[in-house]
């Protein structure tokens, strides 16, 4: 039905593992709760080695619903966590988003 929304999940310097992809997938997938209108959601995982960090995981998330395209970049030593915290921003804007079209749609307000 409508309720479809593709997620689409690659790597960059970084194998996609099936407990990755699931992780990735529930959480992000959550956002759909708020906003029925999403189309796609492209993930991309990716890690950069740095001299004096480590490992830095890297998580790209672009949301395309209806007319709209939501971007975020996160950033985290623990992939997971980077992840979380790429679902929390999302959920946010996504949340926002919202609550402008609900102001555009209520005739009369400024």
């Amino acid at each position: 039905g409508s309720g479809y929304m593709k997620v689409i999940i690659s790597g960059r310097h970084l194998e996609v593992t099936e407990p990755i992809k699931k992780y990735a997938e529930e959480k992000i997938g959550r956002v759909k709760k708020y906003f029925e209108n999403i189309i796609e959601i492209d993930i991309t995982l990716s890690v950069e080695h740095s001299k004096t960090e480590g490992d830095i995981h890297k998580v790209d998330v672009l949301l395309f619903g209806n007319g709209t395209k939501i971007k975020v970049n996160m950033e985290d030593k623990d992939l997971y966590a980077a992840i979380d915290k790429a679902t929390d921003i999302l959920e946010r804007q996504v949340r926002k988003h919202k609550e402008k079209l609900k102001d555009h749609n209520k005739k009369g307000s400024h």
